[in-house]
């Protein structure tokens, strides 16, 4: 996933605060930044192209389309093309969200026989999309497919943080990329997660507390779904970054192998040769995106997520939610804690500073700009 902009929730009370909340201080693989920027000051200053990672098959009963979109959120984009095409939104395949303030590339399926490519072309002509690329596909798109999302963005107003900060940019740019690729960024998910002004957070309490009554609707019990997860996961990374274990494997740990979803247990006797292929990039260690049941990790590991679930529940109304997530038969995930960036490039000129890298889906832009910089807000 890139940086997509999430649905918030309709609340009133305050956001909650935690270790791992976005908007505070997250402890971060890299250490607290000592620069400060502003980012997506324009569409233009934050570009996503998505990669696929595969060709269209040149056959088949879809048509794969690459399109360019400016402003616009997937949602929409699946929207719009199911009105100016006939087709039903559910029928339009996507692998990934993109943002909405940004200039993005994306691929797209639709059925074949209810798409007109001539037609369809004229009508991106009008709104301003860009069709790139157009072929037949043998399936429909599916989510989470593509390899990565290649980010160039543009910072503004960097500035130091401390007066007593190095103040050689390019410098302490050029110490701290080394480490992004070695150990990685802090896999947390986007402040948007969380909803305008943390709004899906408060929306998390309005129902699990009954302040809010019934069930919410499939839509925005999804989104909900999504929020409780993440809080859960981001709560775990942040109290492992304090404990200084997200690059350590521990006994217990589910440990993913890098560039696939396989996953395994840290056995015991296993933890030197472990800790070897963690520190070659060979596997890394994984938390929890909750669901019904227990922690998929094992001793330890799972006592201590199941604890910090525990406590996150508990803040949100844990009776309500464990019952929803049983009701709703939610099956628990895993996602890597940390995401290695081997491919970061950087230009530095004047006040500006252009960044260029690739992340795996579900991997958030902001969070690797956040292992370098603090937030700047320009009112």
């Amino acid at each position: 996933m890139s940086d997509a902009d999430e649905r918030p929730a309709m609340t009133c009370q305050p956001p909650l605060d935690w270790s791992g909340a976005p908007g505070s201080a997250r402890p971060r693989l890299s250490g607290p930044p000592l620069w400060q920027a502003a980012i997506k000051q324009t569409p233009e200053s934050f570009r996503v192209d998505e990669d696929l990672g595969f060709a269209p098959s040149g056959a088949g009963n879809h048509w794969l389309l690459r399109l360019e979109k400016r402003e616009m959120t997937t949602g929409a984009l699946v929207d719009w093309m199911a009105k100016v095409t006939g087709t039903r939104a559910r029928d339009i395949g996507f692998s990934g969200l993109k943002d909405r303030q940004a200039i993005t590339t994306q691929w797209l399926s639709i059925p074949h026989e209810s798409f007109d490519p001539e037609a369809f072309e004229r009508a991106c002509q009008e709104a301003g999309v860009g069709l790139l690329e157009i072929d037949r596909h043998d399936r429909k798109l599916r989510r989470g497919t593509h390899r990565a999302n290649r980010f160039r963005l543009q910072l503004d107003h960097v500035e130091r943080l401390d007066a007593e900060t190095d103040g050689d940019l390019s410098a302490y740019l050029a110490r701290r990329a080394p480490g992004l690729a070695s150990r990685g960024m802090a896999n947390y998910f986007g402040e948007q997660r969380y909803g305008r002004q943390f709004s899906n957070l408060r929306g998390l309490v309005e129902w699990g507390q009954g302040i809010r009554t019934g069930r919410p609707k499939r839509q925005a019990r999804n989104w909900l779904l999504s929020t409780l997860r993440s809080a859960i996961f981001d709560h775990v990374l942040a109290e492992r970054l304090m404990a200084g274990t997200v690059d350590r494997v521990e006994p217990g740990d589910l440990l993913q192998l890098a560039g696939s979803r396989s996953r395994f247990p840290a056995e015991p006797d296993e933890l030197d040769a472990l800790q070897t292929r963690l520190e070659q990039g060979d596997v890394t260690p994984t938390g929890p995106l909750w669901g019904e049941g227990v922690s998929q990790a094992e001793s330890a590991v799972a006592e201590r997520e199941t604890a910090l679930a525990d406590e996150m529940l508990a803040r949100f109304g844990a009776e309500i939610w464990r019952r929803w997530l049983a009701d709703w038969r939610v099956a628990a995930d895993r996602r890597p804690l940390a995401v290695r960036v081997p491919d970061l490039d950087y230009r530095v000129e004047g006040g500006q500073v252009e960044l260029a890298f690739s992340l795996p889906p579900g991997s958030y832009a902001t969070e690797l700009v956040a292992e370098l910089f603090a937030a700047k807000v320009i009112s």
